[in-house]
C-alpha cells in the first residue's frame, strides 16, 4: 500500500506503478496513517484506481474524479 511521489508531486500506488527516476517513496505505515487514520490521502473505487492508481491531498481531487466512499465518511 506504499506510494511513489513523482517529481512533479503526483502519487501513484507502488503497488501498480513502476518507480521512476526521482520518485520519493512514501512507507506502508505512513500511508496507512494518511489514507485509513486521517484520510487526507483519497483514490478512486478499487476498479478505477487499478487502472490510475493515482492518490490525491483531501480537498485536491481534481474536479470529475469520483473518490472510494470510504473517504467521504469520518
Amino acid at each position: 500500500m506504499a506510494i511513489r511521489v513523482r517529481k512533479d508531486g503526483r502519487m501513484f500506488c507502488a503497488a501498480l506503478r513502476p518507480a521512476e527516476p526521482g520518485d520519493t517513496y512514501i512507507d506502508d505505515t505512513l500511508h496507512y496513517k494518511m489514507s485509513v487514520d486521517h484520510r487526507v490521502l483519497v483514490t478512486e473505487p478499487i476498479e478505477r484506481h487499478r487502472e490510475n492508481a493515482e492518490w490525491w491531498w483531501r480537498g485536491q481531487v481534481p474536479e470529475g474524479v469520483k473518490i472510494d466512499q470510504f473517504y467521504q465518511s469520518n
